[in-house]
Protein backbone atom coordinates (compact mmCIF):
# COMPACT_ATOMS: atom_id res chain seq x y z
CA UNK A 1 0.00 0.00 0.00
CA UNK A 2 1.12 3.39 -1.34
CA UNK A 3 1.05 6.93 1.18
CA UNK A 4 1.81 10.09 0.67
CA UNK A 5 0.92 12.59 3.46
CA UNK A 6 0.87 16.59 2.50
CA UNK A 7 0.83 19.63 3.92
CA UNK A 8 2.90 22.53 5.51
CA UNK A 9 6.02 22.52 7.10
CA UNK A 10 5.11 22.52 11.18
CA UNK A 11 1.73 20.38 10.58
CA UNK A 12 3.11 17.05 11.80
CA UNK A 13 3.53 15.68 8.16
CA UNK A 14 6.58 13.78 8.35
CA UNK A 15 5.81 12.32 12.35
CA UNK A 16 2.63 11.03 10.17
CA UNK A 17 4.69 9.56 8.13
CA UNK A 18 7.68 7.71 10.21
CA UNK A 19 5.15 6.35 12.78
CA UNK A 20 2.91 4.71 9.99
CA UNK A 21 6.55 3.33 8.43
CA UNK A 22 7.76 2.42 12.18
CA UNK A 23 4.57 0.92 13.13
CA UNK A 24 4.35 -1.03 10.13
CA UNK A 25 7.69 -3.07 10.79
CA UNK A 26 6.90 -3.70 13.98
CA UNK A 27 3.60 -5.50 12.49
CA UNK A 28 6.01 -7.59 10.00
CA UNK A 29 5.89 -5.92 7.15
CA UNK A 30 8.20 -3.68 4.80
CA UNK A 31 8.33 -0.20 4.88
CA UNK A 32 9.94 2.99 3.38
CA UNK A 33 9.95 6.81 3.99
CA UNK A 34 10.79 9.37 2.29
CA UNK A 35 10.29 13.07 3.34
CA UNK A 36 10.37 15.83 1.11
CA UNK A 37 10.47 19.21 2.12
CA UNK A 38 11.32 23.05 1.05
CA UNK A 39 13.88 24.88 3.43
CA UNK A 40 11.32 26.67 5.70
CA UNK A 41 10.75 24.88 8.94
CA UNK A 42 7.26 25.81 9.39
CA UNK A 43 5.19 27.10 6.70
CA UNK A 44 6.78 26.05 3.41
CA UNK A 45 5.75 22.78 1.81
CA UNK A 46 5.97 19.25 3.31
CA UNK A 47 5.09 15.93 1.79
CA UNK A 48 6.38 12.38 2.27
CA UNK A 49 5.63 9.08 0.64
CA UNK A 50 5.56 5.75 2.72
CA UNK A 51 5.28 2.37 0.90
CA UNK A 52 4.19 -0.44 3.05
CA UNK A 53 4.48 -4.09 1.89
CA UNK A 54 4.73 -7.50 3.10
CA UNK A 55 7.35 -8.70 0.25
CA UNK A 56 9.91 -7.05 -1.34
CA UNK A 57 9.95 -3.33 -1.71
CA UNK A 58 10.76 -2.48 -5.50
CA UNK A 59 10.82 0.98 -5.46
CA UNK A 60 9.55 3.59 -2.70
CA UNK A 61 9.05 6.44 -5.05
CA UNK A 62 5.03 6.71 -5.32
CA UNK A 63 3.37 8.21 -8.11
CA UNK A 64 0.10 7.37 -7.58
CA UNK A 65 -0.92 6.56 -3.93
CA UNK A 66 -3.52 4.26 -2.87
CA UNK A 67 -3.87 7.25 -0.17
CA UNK A 68 -3.31 10.62 -0.11
CA UNK A 69 -3.48 12.81 3.00
CA UNK A 70 -4.09 16.64 2.45
CA UNK A 71 -3.70 18.82 5.14
CA UNK A 72 -4.06 21.50 3.46
CA UNK A 73 -5.07 23.11 0.15
CA UNK A 74 -1.75 23.66 -2.04
CA UNK A 75 -1.44 19.97 -0.84
CA UNK A 76 -4.83 18.79 -2.37
CA UNK A 77 -4.27 20.73 -5.26
CA UNK A 78 -1.06 19.25 -6.25
CA UNK A 79 -1.98 15.97 -5.43
CA UNK A 80 -5.55 15.44 -5.54
CA UNK A 81 -4.86 14.00 -9.39
CA UNK A 82 -2.60 11.46 -8.26
CA UNK A 83 -4.68 8.82 -6.39
CA UNK A 84 -5.53 5.33 -7.48
CA UNK A 85 -8.83 4.19 -9.03
CA UNK A 86 -10.69 2.87 -5.63
CA UNK A 87 -8.22 5.27 -3.36
CA UNK A 88 -8.48 7.18 -0.31
CA UNK A 89 -8.78 10.95 -0.01
CA UNK A 90 -8.04 12.20 3.34
CA UNK A 91 -8.91 15.92 3.52
CA UNK A 92 -7.94 18.32 6.68
CA UNK A 93 -11.52 19.85 6.22
CA UNK A 94 -10.55 22.57 8.76
CA UNK A 95 -8.43 23.97 6.42
CA UNK A 96 -9.41 23.32 3.38
CA UNK A 97 -13.07 25.03 2.78
CA UNK A 98 -13.88 24.44 -0.46
CA UNK A 99 -12.45 21.41 -2.53
CA UNK A 100 -11.75 21.07 -6.42
CA UNK A 101 -12.75 18.92 -9.21
CA UNK A 102 -11.50 15.58 -7.92
CA UNK A 103 -11.47 12.54 -10.48
CA UNK A 104 -14.15 9.77 -9.93
CA UNK A 105 -13.78 6.88 -8.13
CA UNK A 106 -12.09 7.18 -4.93
CA UNK A 107 -13.39 7.26 -1.53
CA UNK A 108 -13.27 11.07 0.33
CA UNK A 109 -12.87 11.50 3.72
CA UNK A 110 -13.42 15.17 5.02
CA UNK A 111 -12.04 15.00 8.34
CA UNK A 112 -12.28 18.19 11.16
CA UNK A 113 -8.47 17.39 12.04
CA UNK A 114 -8.13 20.75 13.86
CA UNK A 115 -11.57 20.81 15.50
CA UNK A 116 -10.91 17.32 16.73
CA UNK A 117 -7.75 18.10 18.33
CA UNK A 118 -8.84 21.56 19.72
CA UNK A 119 -11.08 18.77 21.52
CA UNK A 120 -8.41 17.60 23.71
CA UNK A 121 -7.08 20.81 23.93
CA UNK A 122 -3.98 20.76 21.54
CA UNK A 123 -4.22 21.70 17.93
CA UNK A 124 -0.53 20.79 17.13
CA UNK A 125 -1.99 16.87 17.03
CA UNK A 126 -4.07 17.55 14.28
CA UNK A 127 -1.79 15.49 12.18
CA UNK A 128 -2.52 12.40 14.92
CA UNK A 129 -6.13 12.80 14.36
CA UNK A 130 -5.81 12.32 10.70
CA UNK A 131 -3.61 9.29 11.06
CA UNK A 132 -6.15 7.58 13.60
CA UNK A 133 -8.66 8.40 10.39
CA UNK A 134 -6.64 6.65 8.04
CA UNK A 135 -5.87 3.91 10.72
CA UNK A 136 -9.50 3.35 11.08
CA UNK A 137 -10.08 3.35 7.27
CA UNK A 138 -7.32 1.03 5.63
CA UNK A 139 -6.83 -1.28 8.39
CA UNK A 140 -3.63 -2.33 7.47
CA UNK A 141 -2.22 -0.81 10.77
CA UNK A 142 -3.75 -1.56 14.19
CA UNK A 143 -4.47 1.12 16.32
CA UNK A 144 -2.79 -0.52 19.36
CA UNK A 145 0.59 -0.86 17.55
CA UNK A 146 0.98 2.98 16.45
CA UNK A 147 0.03 3.88 19.80
CA UNK A 148 2.98 1.91 21.12
CA UNK A 149 5.37 3.09 18.67
CA UNK A 150 4.66 6.60 19.23
CA UNK A 151 7.63 6.64 21.52
CA UNK A 152 9.80 6.40 18.52
CA UNK A 153 8.43 9.40 17.28
CA UNK A 154 8.34 11.40 20.39
CA UNK A 155 10.45 10.15 22.53
CA UNK A 156 11.28 11.48 25.99
CA UNK A 157 8.25 13.89 26.26
CA UNK A 158 5.69 12.12 28.24
CA UNK A 159 3.25 15.20 27.89
CA UNK A 160 3.92 14.73 23.88
CA UNK A 161 3.41 10.99 24.49
CA UNK A 162 -0.67 11.53 25.99
CA UNK A 163 -2.14 14.07 23.99
CA UNK A 164 -0.91 12.29 20.76
CA UNK A 165 -2.43 8.91 21.92
CA UNK A 166 -5.50 10.84 22.83
CA UNK A 167 -5.46 12.49 18.79
CA UNK A 168 -4.79 9.13 17.70
CA UNK A 169 -7.64 7.61 19.34
CA UNK A 170 -10.24 10.49 18.65
CA UNK A 171 -9.51 10.37 14.71
CA UNK A 172 -9.57 6.16 15.00
CA UNK A 173 -13.14 6.54 16.50
CA UNK A 174 -14.15 9.41 14.48
CA UNK A 175 -14.38 7.63 11.52
CA UNK A 176 -15.46 4.01 13.25
CA UNK A 177 -18.55 5.93 14.82
CA UNK A 178 -19.22 7.62 11.47
CA UNK A 179 -19.13 10.49 13.03
CA UNK A 180 -17.21 13.09 9.94
CA UNK A 181 -18.26 13.05 6.13
CA UNK A 182 -17.17 9.91 4.06
CA UNK A 183 -18.08 9.58 -0.10
CA UNK A 184 -17.21 7.95 -2.97
CA UNK A 185 -17.03 9.93 -6.32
Amino acid sequence: MEFIFAGFGGQGIMAMGMLLAHAAIKEGFNSSFIPSYGPEMRGGTANCSVVIEKGFIASPIVTEPDVLVAMNSPSLLKFKDTVKKGGHLFINSSLIASIPTIKSDIHIHKIPANELALKIGESRASNMVMLGAVLAVTNLISLETALLNLNYIFKNKPEVLAVNEKALKIGFQSLKENKVKTAVI
